[in-house]
């Protein structure tokens, strides 16, 4: 793999974006959370999906300036998204829920018609390094299924939740309710790799190492049922509370995003709730518990992510060739070339 300049590539990106329509302050936005997504080890929802965002963008089915609005009804904030680009939307919506949370203590979001939200946890991250607790859901079409199902039966419904650390990086997990995220099997297709079994089945309900047939059926939950039932919880409150549609995905495209999903979240300021200093002895405690349990290699997830990031702003992001072929197609669909030279090689992804 290459290594590409952080700086440079979300300069690029943002350039591609503000020629996709968006404002350039909005594009800047998109951009930055794309790359530090790959910054931090998310590799299948960074930069990855730089292509088929100028595609929707280019088709009119994201809305580069999109007419967001926010209603407050009963104490819950309703963010209408205009099926604006998520990464632009969702920093914005979690900026406004920061923004109330340092009075109301708890805000509760329901986002309406917002494109493809990518790595979830990149919004409750904003909101840990504000100090705040938060979790972050997003509905998906169909895609998801058990064993012997002939198709996708629900979404696999991703969520994140963030926290902040006194004295450490922001703990951060996101998850989505399947073994694995659908990405990487759309990077397995780009790749042309087979997928471990349990990842997936095929169209007629059967274990596939295919990721194409694996893309033409549905992914397999985590933990089976358990899977399942967090994917029905998120169903409730990013796509009941919201009012998205469950439209299928199957057979779509590799690198295929949803353009108008639900998404629901809230922000919680622990100094209103708890006191700022009860808060983070309460965390420090138990922090330090889990890492006497878990040995010298034990950590909270973040702290790796963190990590990572720090180094990779001095060396670069590692791009494999099928993500430079995307990026270099996504350039001349935007009208601005991607002619970016990587910074060195590695062998490490």
């Amino acid at each position: 793999m290459d290594l590409y300049d952080t700086t440079e590539l979300s300069g690029w990106l943002a350039r591609a974006f503000t020629a996709c329509g968006l404002e350039p302050d909005a594009a800047a936005v998109g951009a930055r959370v794309l790359v530090r997504t790959n910054a931090r080890g998310v590799e299948t929802h960074g930069v990855s999906r730089a292509l088929v965002y100028v595609q929707k963008l280019k088709s009119g089915e994201l809305t580069p300036k999109p007419a967001v609005r926010y209603e407050d009804r009963a104490g819950v904030l309703h963010c209408r998204a205009d099926s604006g680009l998520g990464q632009v939307v969702a920093t914005h919506a979690v900026g406004e829920a920061i923004g109330r949370a340092a009075t109301a203590g708890f805000v509760p979001m329901v986002i309406h018609d917002v494109g493809h939200l990518a790595a979830l946890g990149m919004f409750a991250l904003q909101a840990a390094e504000a100090g705040m607790i938060a979790l972050v859901a997003q509905s998906t079409p169909p895609i998801m299924a058990l064993p012997g199902s002939k198709r996708a039966a629900i979404g696999n419904n991703p969520l994140a939740f963030a926290s902040p650390v006194a004295g450490g990086p922001p703990l951060v997990f996101d998850i989505a309710a399947s073994g694995v995220a659908r990405g990487n099997v759309l990077a397995a297709a780009r790749e042309k790799r087979e997928i471990p079994l349990g990842w997936a089945i095929d169209a007629d309900g059967n274990p596939t190492t295919d990721p194409k047939a694996a893309l033409s059926g549905a992914m397999l939950p985590m933990a089976g049922h358990k899977g399942i039932g967090l994917a029905m919880m998120v169903q409730c409150l990013a796509g009941s509370l919201s009012g998205a549609l469950p439209a299928t995905v199957t057979g779509a495209a590799p690198g295929s995003a949803p353009a108008r999903v639900g998404a629901f979240l809230f922000v919680a300021n622990p100094e209103l709730i708890a006191g700022r200093a009860a808060y983070d002895a309460h965390m420090a405690g138990w922090i330090e518990a889990y890492r006497q349990a878990s040995g010298p290699d034990g950590r909270y997830p973040g702290e790796r992510a963190a990590r990572l990031e720090a180094e990779r702003a001095r060396t670069g992001v590692p791009l494999p060739g099928g993500v430079v072929a995307e990026l270099r197609a996504a350039g001349e669909a935007a009208g601005v070339p991607f002619t970016q030279e990587p910074m060195a090689r590695t062998t490490v992804a």
